[in-house]
């Protein structure tokens, strides 16, 4: 092959160039290993989540609602804040879970709104700000009534795809957390949120007993998940005959803005959501 272009170059008038002084020079690469470790110091960790404690629920679902709900503040409810460094690690975990973004949205809006599985399914597609910055979560008078939460930015993106996922096809009035291609074989919500290393917090583990003999070290079982059913956002007039299924799970923090200043000021106990504490609200 060399010699055919050789005797054919000289028929014609040419001149020889080496390819890396024409080409522009490449930029040099980014080691992005050690940049990723410092940027995730939770990862492969359990991260326990106050929002997901009230996600298992009573009631059923409500029919659909059309109203122009208040935000959530003007209602007095303040969901629980995420630490920055779990709030990226949540955002991280999420965005790369699953291939399925109504999925993931759907545990995304459990994280900052605070609610149950009962308000997420009230949630359609026109609920979500044609941005993505708001989504409204309908409640017939059970815990606050109907709300309109901000959606954090490293949300966004996932609300969006499963809105868009319905506005592919021709019908756009569908629930927004469910899947308008049909598909088999999803888990459900509280499986995925495993799946991706997120739960409320869990009961305290007994102190073991140390012996004075050294014993072989046993292997660990894994420690099964508790979802609790936490009755602290529903009204008292409705939840007079329900119990408290917490199974010793701790209870969510405060979220009025009553309980939020006495917790600051050490006025509420740590157990305010006992049934027994809630006139302090």
């Amino acid at each position: 092959m060399r010699a055919f272009l050789e005797r054919e170059l000289r028929q014609v008038d040419h001149r020889v160039a080496e390819a890396t002084a024409l080409l522009p020079e490449a930029e040099p690469a980014i080691p992005q290993r050690g940049a990723s470790q410092v940027a995730r110091p939770l990862a492969n960790r359990w991260i326990s989540l106050p929002a997901l404690t009230t996600l298992k629920a009573f009631d059923d679902t409500t029919a659909p609602c059309r109203c122009a709900a208040p935000l959530a503040a003007d209602r007095d409810f303040f969901p629980p804040v995420m630490p920055p460094v779990t709030e990226a690690e949540v955002a991280w975990r999420l965005h790369r879970a699953t291939a399925h973004p109504y999925l993931a949205a759907q545990l995304a809006t459990a994280a900052f709104t605070a609610a149950s599985t009962t308000q997420l399914a009230t949630a359609h597609v026109r609920d979500l700000a044609p941005d993505g910055t708001t989504i409204t979560l309908h409640d017939h008078g059970l815990r606050r009534g109907c709300m309109t939460h901000p959606v954090p930015d490293w949300a966004c993106p996932l609300l969006r795809a499963a809105a868009l996922l319905w506005k592919i096809g021709s019908n756009t009035s569908g629930s927004l957390f469910s899947d308008p291609l049909g598909s088999e074989g999803l888990p459900p919500l509280t499986a995925f949120a495993e799946d991706c290393k997120l739960r409320p917090p869990q009961p305290p583990r007994p102190k073991l007993r140390r012996s004075r003999r050294a014993a072989a070290p046993s292997p660990k079982e894994p420690v099964k998940t508790i979802w609790p059913v936490c009755t602290t956002h529903y009204g008292l007039a409705w939840v007079r005959d329900e119990p408290d299924l917490m199974q010793g799970c701790p209870y969510p923090p405060p979220h009025t803005r009553k309980t939020i200043e006495r917790r600051k000021r050490g006025w509420l106990p740590p157990d305010y959501g006992l049934r027994e504490l809630r006139h302090l609200r």
